[in-house]
């Protein structure tokens, strides 16, 4: 019976010291529980690009043309002038310029060459940076006394700037 009284005594001290550690107002408080995400799985993510092609301050692009001297003395008087082009693209592209030489209702322009310098109108498009080309406009011949009085800064036509990527033809 000794050691029935033992075995009692003993459980009698372990539910002390069990309940002396938890105390009871901790017993009756409520446990939460906090989820951590768990990543399942990475994905990819598509997406349809198409050409993209961007000129730099284009509303402020214009040619200025200024008089120059003649090769010839018969073309007298001569201009030229020049526009720098700043262009970025996402694919490589071919620029293609033309000339409306009109300013209104009279043409003064008559004798006129507009071209690429160096011959070049090309972008790589894929340098992520501006790439520059400059359009030039020479005229011979004009006709500066048709510009109705007007003098100082005239008008006198508009060029148009056009585009297409490398590996296609121009079309209608």
């Amino acid at each position: 019976m000794k050691n029935a009284y033992r075995v009692v005594l003993i459980g009698l001290a372990v539910v002390g010291v069990v309940y002396a550690v938890t105390k009871p107002e901790e017993m009756n408080k409520e446990v939460k529980y906090e989820y951590e995400p768990v990543e399942i799985g990475t994905f990819p993510v598509f997406m349809e690009v198409g050409h993209y092609i961007q000129l730099k301050d284009a509303g402020k692009i214009q040619i200025k043309l200024e008089q120059v001297e003649c090769t010839s003395g018969r073309d007298f008087p001569c201009y030229k002038g020049c526009a720098t082009i700043k262009v970025r693209a996402n694919y490589p592209a071919i620029l293609s310029a033309s000339l409306n030489k009109s300013g209104g209702d009279v043409d003064i322009l008559k004798e006129m060459n507009l071209y690429w310098e160096d011959g070049v109108n090309t972008i790589k498009g894929d340098t992520g940076g501006w790439e520059e080309l400059k359009l030039y406009i020479e005229a011979k011949n004009v006709e500066i006394w048709k510009s109705g009085g007007n003098v100082g800064t005239v008008k006198v036509g508009e060029f148009t700037i056009k585009v297409k990527p490398k590996d296609t033809q121009w079309g209608s």
